[in-house]
């Protein structure tokens, strides 16, 4: 099981810090050396993780390698527009960094490779190419005896995920588009591959397209999931709150999210259930893990109950649930809220109107005033 989220950072899942492997075994020039008095650098890199995401390099992969002169991202190029490329299973750069005797090299570093990003303090990040972006970390020095470095990388985004489980819904289930939006949700920034901070530059919404299918207890791997710019939903306001959007079976559920701290190298799993009627957040069921986790066990969530009230008017304030953890709906007309107790529900027109009451965790509920009320239907209320 996953522990509930904590608003304190865990260890970094993917540490990447380019460091160096310690002291050459090459106290001189490499073999088959262009220049006798230098010696080239060689880099290997390690990415630690098991989720779904990137865990390692493969022949082809490539990244930018910023050599500097000296211990900062802003120093001047040792040398400049290295490409390292994986063959093979090693890396090979073009240029080579190559150092003499009395030479010190700081290298940077970014995956995947993008001709681009030229400038180490401000990689462009574009969340519309949904791209598992890697950065180095503090400066790792190479030198004429020490010239063996090793990159071990760290995910420079957040992972959204969405465990969605059933509940008496018959639908196929099939996901095929999730939105995010809000005043915090930048779609582009730009990354300091030294600190991995990203400033967010432009606000858009971030859409996905997917092809999921729900089981019925939820998703035990490979979520339904988004890379974002790290962000936190923690007190947010009506008009600052994040909202969701997602696409199931073709019909559009609007949802806003729960609060949560989506921090940088981390994934953050949001738990819904979906039923015949609505598709709901549980808040208590949010998570956070590092992304060195590979599973997420779905557990049903408890004290389902279904009150339909029957009520006359342009308006009615809502019942009060009682219990822990009370989550769930309110359904009325073609219109749906998410239940909280205390907004007033307000029709579109008078007349007479079915609202049902679709929660978990409730073990009873309170109405202030059944002015209005013609009806009360608990066949589906335990």
């Amino acid at each position: 099981m996953i522990h509930n989220i904590y608003r304190f950072l865990l260890p970094a899942a993917c540490l990447a810090a380019l460091a160096s492997c310690g002291e050459s075994k090459d106290d001189g020039p490499g073999q088959g050396s262009t220049d006798p008095n230098s010696v080239a650098i060689t880099i290997t890199t390690e990415v630690f993780t098991k989720a779904d995401v990137t865990i390692e390099h493969k022949d082809g992969d490539a990244m930018n390698i910023y050599a500097k002169q000296y211990n900062s991202v802003e120093a001047a190029d040792l040398v400049s527009g290295v490409k390292a490329t994986m063959n093979a299973g090693k890396w090979t750069t073009s240029p080579e960094v190559r150092l003499s005797k009395g030479q010190v090299a700081f290298l940077y570093a970014v995956s995947p490779y993008d001709a681009s990003y030229t400038n180490p303090k401000q990689i462009p990040v574009k969340l519309d190419k949904q791209v598992d972006l890697l950065y180095s970390g503090a400066a790792a020095p190479a030198s004429f005896t020490s010239n063996t470095v090793k990159l071990t990388l760290r995910h420079a985004l957040t992972l959204a995920s969405f465990n969605i489980a059933r509940q008496g819904y018959t639908g196929a289930g099939r996901v095929s588009q999730i939105t995010i939006a809000g005043n915090r949700v930048f779609s582009d920034g730009t990354l300091d591959v030294a600190t991995g901070k990203i400033t967010g530059t432009a606000k858009n919404t971030v859409s996905q397209t997917f092809n999921a299918t729900i089981p019925e207890n939820g998703f035990e791997k490979d979520f339904p999931s988004m890379w974002l710019i790290p962000f936190s939903t923690q007190n947010a306001s009506e008009a600052d709150a994040t909202s969701f959007d997602i696409t199931i079976d073709g019909k559009s559920y609007h949802l806003q999210i729960p609060a949560a701290d989506l921090n940088t190298g981390y994934q953050t799993i949001f738990h819904l259930v979906l039923t015949a009627n609505s598709l709901q957040f549980i808040p208590s069921r949010t998570q956070q893990i590092s992304l060195n986790q590979d599973t997420d066990t779905f557990e049903q969530p408890e004290g389902y109950g279904l009150v339909r009230f029957t009520v006359e008017g342009e308006n009615w304030e809502q019942p009060l649930f009682l219990g822990s953890d009370v989550f769930g709906s309110i359904l009325w007309d073609n219109d749906m809220a998410t239940y909280d107790g205390k907004t007033a529900l307000q029709f579109a027109t008078g007349g007479t109107h079915t609202v049902s009451a679709e929660t978990w965790n409730s073990t009873g509920f309170e109405i202030n005033s059944m002015a209005g009320v013609s009806e009360i239907e608990l066949a589906d209320y335990e």
